[in-house]
């Protein structure tokens, strides 16, 4: 049942969409920059250029064995910070206890949505012009997307922008494409996606100035439009479960989910001299 009491309708192919999407956070992707590494407690990943992006994906760890669990985390790591998903909510009811006991802080769970329809239409926007993101407009990507995360209309710090454009740059060079709203000739609004068979729509956000104007659901209606005009497998969304936006994914057809994850934080350990 969704929130409204309706009943969840289900992908015609949601095992093997499970399967698709686990796997996209569990293979090595050297043209985003990310190599994983299965070891005995789950999948090892890290991002290249970024030293504290270190993620494992839990596959096997009992209880009892999460001291070394962690001690084995940290050593890989070098002693950075690393984000724990757990991504079987029985496991997770299980074992989440124990990670905090041991020290790890919770952070929010994460849902992939499918879309299961209907077909939204395309709108005309005579107020909005949507344009594809370029090597040479992904600037005005990045700053509105910062901005909207933020929720903040003042301007990212320099280390922030060059982090971001430095992933983008590398998204736009291989699967990801972005889109920007604008109003005029002021960038509102962008979606970013990774594209193929299974579109994943991982990035959307509006400038706090240009929300409530229906801007960030005219860019989703047209990317989920598209994606059955190319004959798509499915289109995805991820999300957090607990925040308001589900609410209307869910209104608009994202309503079969596919797959679910708990994160947790392993900071780095004091070394006493």
């Amino acid at each position: 049942m969704d929130e409204h009491g309706r009943t969840a309708l289900r992908h015609p192919e949601h095992d093997r969409l499970h399967e698709e999407v686990s796997s996209w956070y569990q293979t090595s992707v050297p043209g985003l920059g990310y190599h994983a590494e299965p070891r005995r407690f789950g999948v090892y990943r890290r991002h290249a250029e970024q030293l504290d992006s270190g993620l494992i994906i839990v596959r096997s760890v009992a209880p009892d064995e999460a001291p070394e669990f962690l001690a084995d985390a940290r050593s890989y790591f070098e002693n950075r910070p690393v984000a724990i998903w757990i991504d079987d909510k029985d496991v997770d009811a299980v074992l989440g206890p124990v990670l905090v006991a041991a020290g790890c802080a919770i952070e929010k769970a994460n849902t992939h949505l499918a879309h299961v329809g209907p077909r939204p239409e395309r709108g005309d926007r005579s107020d909005i012009s949507v344009e594809r993101v370029t090597a040479d407009t992904v600037r005005d990507y990045a700053i509105v997307k910062l901005k909207g995360f933020a929720n903040s209309e003042d301007e990212p710090a320099v280390e922030d922008l060059g982090q971001e454009l430095a992933v983008r740059r590398r998204e736009l060079a291989s699967l990801g494409r972005f889109l920007v709203a604008r109003v005029g000739d002021e960038p509102a609004a962008i979606l970013g996606y990774y594209d193929g068979d299974d579109r994943l729509v991982f990035n959307l956000a509006t400038r706090t100035p240009f929300r409530m104007k229906g801007i960030a659901m005219h860019l989703l209606c047209g990317v989920v439009a598209d994606s059955y005009d190319q004959g798509c497998r499915s289109v995805i969304i991820n999300t957090d479960p607990s925040d308001t936006p589900i609410r209307w994914y869910r209104r608009l057809g994202f309503m079969d989910e596919v797959y679910w994850r708990r994160s947790y934080r392993l900071q780095p350990s004091i070394v006493r001299r």
